[in-house]
């Protein structure tokens, strides 16, 4: 029997069931391991899926005797040292596309909560204060997409429908099938800066989108345009952001995940974020990708991996 940890396990009973009859036993760890926990609970185990906040770092695989490390979302980089992974032979594998449209709805979400302030007038409401802040319309305005691929197509296929938005994009290669039915159009990142009235960040974190946005490209926004950020924070340099907020650069950033994850508390903050007012930034915990659906969708790329891998097999979504 292949065994395999699984930090916060969601498979059902009979999804165990089905990886059993094919030689695979689960060993769920239903909490966030340390370094120095998850080695030791590694021990003995030929497989590793990825679940939580924990990351199989260069001492992790080093320390280990995995075959198959599995991220549980699309968005490795941050998780698995992918270099010690390709310098041991061992392949790593996620499950992309199980929730773009799960993401692209809450990238959605968060560009309505940025243009309408939802957050800062519930807050300011409930303690007392009935200030109708004056908003604008999304309706005719420009949306800036920073990665055009499966969620930012998404996105900009609804907000096209449904608010007649303009489309521009940043993509390493054309989207021809978009640009002829949404009109959306292929441009350079410092037009879609300047041109946009929402920017939204759908781009992988790898070397050359790392702190792809500074203090100079931020500087480049309106001053009432929106950032939200539903891929991963390190594209936006933290500290050029708190500056640019602080300066009215651009009016609000939306961001689902943060620098360090979990976020930490508002005093420990390095790059000063937490501390913002609501309608300066609105941040929510990694969960854009939590749904019933997602996570079935997750399950299943999961099985499909590990049950590839120990037959023999290809392995589906293998990323190394």
């Amino acid at each position: 029997m292949k065994k395999v940890l699984f930090t916060n396990c969601s498979f059902s009973k009979e999804e165990i069931s089905k990886l059993k009859k094919n030689n695979i036993e689960i060993i769920p760890a239903n909490e966030n391991l340390d370094e120095d926990k998850l080695i030791k609970a590694l021990q003995g185990c030929d497989g590793y899926v990825i679940g939580g906040t924990d990351r199989a770092s260069k001492k992790v695989i080093d320390s280990t005797n995995l075959g198959l490390i599995v991220f549980y979302g699309a968005g490795y980089e941050d998780y698995v040292d992918i270099p010690s992974a390709n310098k041991i032979g061992i392949p790593v594998a996620n499950t992309p596309r199980a929730n773009s449209y799960t993401v692209a709805e809450h990238a959605m979400a968060m560009i309505l909560e940025g243009v309408k302030n939802v957050v800062w007038l519930n807050n300011t409401t409930k303690k007392g204060n009935w200030f109708r802040r004056r908003t604008w319309n999304l309706q005719g305005k420009t949306l800036g997409i920073i990665g055009m691929g499966t969620i930012g197509g998404h996105v900009a296929t609804t907000m096209k429908r449904a608010f007649d938005m303009n489309i521009l994009y940043v993509s390493r290669t054309p989207k021809l099938e978009a640009e002829k039915r949404l009109g959306a159009r292929k441009v350079k990142l410092d037009k879609l800066l300047k041109e946009s009235d929402v920017i939204t960040i759908h781009a992988s974190l790898n070397n050359d989108t790392a702190d792809m946005l500074k203090l100079k490209e931020l500087k480049q926004m309106k001053k009432h345009a929106i950032l939200v950020n539903a891929a991963r924070a390190r594209i936006v340099n933290g500290k050029s952001l708190k500056t640019a907020l602080e300066n009215d650069y651009l009016a609000k950033a939306v961001f689902d995940a943060y620098y360090e994850e979990p976020a930490p508390k508002k005093n420990k903050d390095k790059w000063g974020l937490l501390s913002l007012a609501d309608d300066k930034f609105v941040i929510t915990p990694h969960t854009a990708y939590n749904t019933k659906e997602a996570f079935e969708n997750m399950n299943n790329m999961v099985i499909e991996n590990l049950i590839a891998f120990f037959k023999g097999k290809k392995v589906p979504h293998r990323v190394n």
